[in-house]
């Protein structure tokens, strides 16, 4: 009998993404060679922009490659399996309303065998939860590694073929294990991933979008147009909660990743290095609280950046040299812990026109007039790009509105990488919609700095000063200003409503069964 093997259907794009890629592609050559002829290298802020656009090119490329192709794996559901199955729910410090509805999901997942509840706070509360529910309870003595090492000490409490890790306020659907182990059938699998799905809607990071109040989410382009890709090149990425894994896989890899702050993303680098297969399924099988204000979205995007640029340079599981990767799959792991880069890139994008137009100075040699029109043809041909290989995931006003937002965590990140590192919590859970005075006062700043820049470059050219310098220079500035108020007008908009989410009203036995 011929063993199961994994079986997948590509999806069928328009006819011309084809000829958009290879467009694109040969245009991104041939830019960047122009762009490196034409520098300015006799001004400190010339070299700073050949790099920063050429970092932005770079990016743009691997998006694109790994975008070429949407894969989905056929589906291979599976009822009354005798695998042994246990759920691992790590947990901390997230109140109890957020943890019940989570184990009572957990203990309703048909195939389960048992469900354990792992406290890293060791929460008498907590235990008697447990206890009522029926699901298993282990509290650490020693609190090492974090999250991963919380996982790791569940690992040593269960000798299941299979573990679902689920985050603490991760709901599990009862269809879970039927919908996923099907596919370990197929003995390379390691680990069947779900989208990370949220049901408190109400969040900032939520968009209206064709009469839908969550027709667009801030990881929409990741779980909706990324990840689908990577099963194309056996790259899917395993993110920590809502999907399932074999054990004797994470074995071979010492258990989940304990060495930087992106456990999820370490320990699926790890197993794909290994020879290990991922699957990515599009159908969400848990739902989880997403964050509710901006300083936990803010410390949630700094611990991401942090531990994805310590994996990228100061670990000995870098995809720049870790062995046993495929090219394609060392260019997909490249691709996502580089744009933690793009805070400092923005930057760089930021100070180059303000300082163009204070000295009259173009980044480039040559006519400047001549750059901008190259430099915004292809910046267009780029968006476009984008958003026809983001098949509907990535939006052109919020995407980047939230790429701005993610500018600040990004930068603060970069303290751990030149220096020591700190500590990094997991994100609260039911905080309310307020945030801190002064982080909000820093996006203001931040805000202020693009609109100053843009002022000063209509101000020149209002007076007829360095005219084509400061024209370009406010065309970009504007954009760049436009982004960076659409993030956080929307957001003071947000803190200031009144009323509180319908969520909060349930009982956990309504809020799951809702």
């Amino acid at each position: 009998m011929t063993s199961y093997r994994l079986q997948q259907t590509t999806d069928r794009d328009p006819w011309y993404l084809p000829v958009l890629y290879v467009a694109f592609l040969t245009l991104a050559v041939v830019f960047a060679v122009w762009r490196t002829v034409v520098a300015n290298w006799g001004v400190w802020f010339g070299p700073l922009a050949w790099a920063a656009e050429m970092f932005g090119l770079f990016t743009s490329i691997l998006f694109v490659v790994s975008l070429r192709r949407a894969v989905r794996p056929v589906p291979r559901v599976v009822t009354g399996t005798t695998k042994t199955v246990d759920i691992l729910i790590p947990t901390l410090n997230e109140p109890l309303s957020v943890l019940e509805p989570t184990v009572i999901g957990a203990t309703r997942v048909r195939g389960v065998r048992r469900v354990l509840v792992l406290d890293d706070a060791a929460r008498d509360e907590v235990r008697e939860l447990a206890d009522r529910y029926g699901a298993g309870y282990l509290a650490r003595t020693e609190r090492g590694g974090a999250k991963a090492g919380n996982l790791n000490a569940g690992l040593t409490a269960t000798d299941a073929e299979f573990v679902v890790t689920l985050d603490a306020d991760h709901v599990p659907l009862p269809e879970l294990i039927e919908q996923t182990i099907g596919y370990f059938d197929d003995p390379q699998v390691a680990v069947v991933q779900s989208p990370q799905s949220f049901y408190n809607t109400e969040s900032f990071t939520f968009r209206r979008r064709r009469g839908d109040d969550a027709g667009w989410h801030e990881q929409a382009m990741f779980y909706g147009g990324i990840q689908p890709t990577k099963n194309r090149t056996n790259s899917a990425i395993y993110t920590g909660t809502s999907a399932m894994l074999r054990r004797s896989a994470l074995d071979t890899t010492g258990g989940f990743a304990p060495d930087t702050p992106t456990e999820d993303i370490h320990t699926s680098l790890r197993l794909h290095a290994r020879g290990w297969r991922s699957v990515y399924l599009r159908t969400p099988l848990a739902y989880g609280l997403e964050v509710e204000n901006l300083e936990e979205y803010y410390r949630t995007r700094r611990r991401w950046a942090s531990g994805s640029l310590r994996l990228l340079f100061r670990n000995p599981d870098s995809p720049l040299w870790v062995r046993g990767l495929t090219l394609s799959q060392r260019l997909n792991y490249l691709s996502a812990l580089v744009t933690h880069l793009q805070g400092l890139n923005r930057v760089a994008y930021l100070v180059a026109p303000i300082a163009a137009v204070l000295t009259g100075v173009a980044p480039v040699s040559g006519p400047y007039a001549v750059y901008g029109f190259a430099f915004l043809t292809f910046m267009v041909l780029s968006i476009v790009t984008v958003v026809l290989f983001g098949r509907g995931n990535y939006h052109l006003v919020h995407s980047e509105a939230f790429g701005v937002a993610d500018t600040l965590p990004m930068i603060d990140a970069l303290r751990d990488l030149a220096g020591g590192e700190r500590g990094f919590g997991v994100s609260r859970k039911r905080t309310g919609r307020a945030s801190g005075t002064g982080l909000t006062w820093a996006y203001r700043a931040f805000a202020a700095v693009n609109l100053g820049g843009l002022g000063l470059a209509v101000t020149r050219l209002a007076q007829g000063e360095h005219v084509v310098i400061a024209a370009w220079s406010a065309a970009f500035l504007t954009l760049s200003s436009a982004y960076a108020l659409a993030f956080l007008v929307t957001m003071e908009r947000y803190e200031r409503r009144i009323g509180a989410p319908a969520y909060l009203r349930l009982t956990p036995e309504e809020l799951y069964q809702h």
